[in-house]
């Protein structure tokens, strides 16, 4: 359904106005009209563009009628659905509650001075992802992207995952999923991706939003090609050796360049084409506001390259950082 700004949308339940453009064609910022179960002002219209986001949009909605995720308050809740001319057996366009901000959008320094939003944000995941075990399905991409935050710097901070177009049956393919930053060891070994690649991702996104730096990912690949034995490399640089891949020749060569490029030195001056220490030495050199020892802890408690001895997201919400929230 092609959206644009100005145009009035009457759903199931309500009418809204889209205001403003928040991603490419396909995601506006609306004002509700018309809707007695919206309490705010605003809401988010989600649509398709390409064929790819039509199938995730489609997915998406059937995910939200599963009573436990429709009413989960960890999750972004879908409000409202558009029918679409094209196709009268699906939504043209989701509405879902309105958020103030994805994490993308938080300074590294903001989210590592106030103490409570890291701890938010962890808990809300986690608690998504446990109801998710449950359901035995994954979310496939937890990322600075899907996570959303409303009174950011109120009393009580409120975090919601959301984007659930890409939410698979476990165990449903081996198919490298997540994002590239994001993905986890057992998936880059070709195992596909578990419920814990997910909370895999979650410490990968909490790293990743306390430091200004390219941490994980391939955003400073200064190697021209090899753009997952370079991701590769980072996380044993980051965290130490990982287990070989599946036997598929493409993945073992992954694997072998990036052992060498972990070490490797830069021939134009001597340093490492890595540049960087281990993930905690990484976080403790970050200026002031620092990076608490306990958030170190928890966030090195999820990023367990053995996928059989990380926590699953019920144990991980009983870490000691999670238990002092306050």
């Amino acid at each position: 359904m092609a959206l644009r700004i100005g145009q009035v949308l009457r759903g199931a339940k309500g009418k809204y106005e889209l205001l403003e453009q928040l991603k490419g064609s396909s995601v506006f910022k609306a004002r509700v009209l018309s809707n007695p179960l919206i309490q705010g002002e605003w809401a988010v219209m989600k649509s398709a563009a390409t064929n790819d986001e039509r199938i995730a949009l489609k997915r998406e909605y059937r995910n939200y009628g599963i009573l436990e995720i429709a009413t989960c308050p960890y999750i972004r809740t879908l409000h409202d659905t558009v029918q679409s001319n094209e196709d009268q057996h699906n939504p043209g366009c989701l509405v879902f509650e309105w958020m103030d901000l994805d994490l993308r959008s938080v300074q590294a320094n903001q989210f590592r001075g106030n103490p409570r939003l890291p701890k938010v944000v962890s808990k809300a995941v986690l608690s998504a992802l446990r109801l998710f075990k449950k359901l035995s399905v994954v979310h496939t991409d937890v990322n600075v992207n899907n996570v959303y935050i409303s009174d950011i710097n109120g009393p009580s901070p409120i975090a919601k995952l959301g984007d659930l177009g890409n939410l698979i049956p476990e165990g449903s393919t081996k198919q490298r999923g997540q994002s590239l930053p994001c993905r986890a060891p057992e998936v880059w070994q070709g195992l596909g991706c578990q419920h814990s690649s997910d909370v895999w991702s979650l410490g990968v996104t909490l790293a990743r939003q306390l430091s200004p730096h390219p941490l994980f990912g391939p955003s400073d690949k200064i190697i021209e090609g090899f753009t997952e034995a370079w991701c590769i490399a980072k996380i044993i640089r980051l965290l130490g050796p990982l287990r070989q891949p599946v036997d598929c020749q493409p993945y073992r060569e992954e694997f072998e360049l990036a052992e060498q490029l972990a070490v490797m030195e830069n021939p134009h001056n001597g340093t490492r084409l890595i540049k960087g220490g281990t993930l905690r030495e990484e976080l403790q050199r970050l200026p002031e506001p620092s990076v608490s020892p306990k958030l170190l802890d928890f966030i090195e408690s999820l990023l367990v390259v053995d996928h059989s001895k990380r926590p699953t997201a019920s144990e991980a919400l009983q870490h000691p950082y999670l238990q002092s929230f306050t």
